[in-house]
């Protein structure tokens, strides 16, 4: 069974939006999701993309999750923490043998409208939280 609708497929083939399922875990792997530019680094070097796992719920369509998680790790450019993020070993993710990384984030100014919402709302969410690291909802 698809983890999404097949509109959300389209959307993302549309896009061009790369992504790798896992449906018994119910992952969605976003591959190279863009970055804002300048904000984040991975092992000193700058980074344009990373990879963002989501995890689908059973109910999709009626919720749309709070959480995600990257890979690889991220640090703020400026040296700022990130707020509610989590490190190795801290409540991970692994999918083909890669670990990613808890990014904790309650969607207050961003909650999902059953039966209305969909990859959109998705894929919104995970740009405004990697574009504002430091809003912890």
């Amino acid at each position: 069974m698809s983890l999404l609708f097949e509109s959300d497929y389209d959307y993302l083939a549309e896009i061009g939006q790369v992504t790798e399922e896992d449906e018994e875990a119910r992952f969605l792997i976003f591959k190279d999701f863009p970055l804002p530019r300048d904000l984040y680094v991975a092992n000193g070097q700058a980074r344009e993309s990373v990879d963002v796992l989501y995890a689908i719920p059973d109910n999709y369509n009626t919720e749309g999750g709070d959480m995600f998680w990257v890979r690889p790790q991220l640090a703020r450019a400026d040296g700022k923490a990130i707020p509610n993020i989590s490190g190795p070993g801290e409540d991970s993710r692994t999918y083909a043998g890669d670990e990613y990384l808890r990014w904790s984030r309650h969607w207050n100014n961003r909650p999902w409208t059953p039966k209305v919402d969909d990859i959109h709302k998705i894929l919104d969410r995970l740009t405004w939280a990697l574009a504002n690291p430091d809003a912890q909802r």
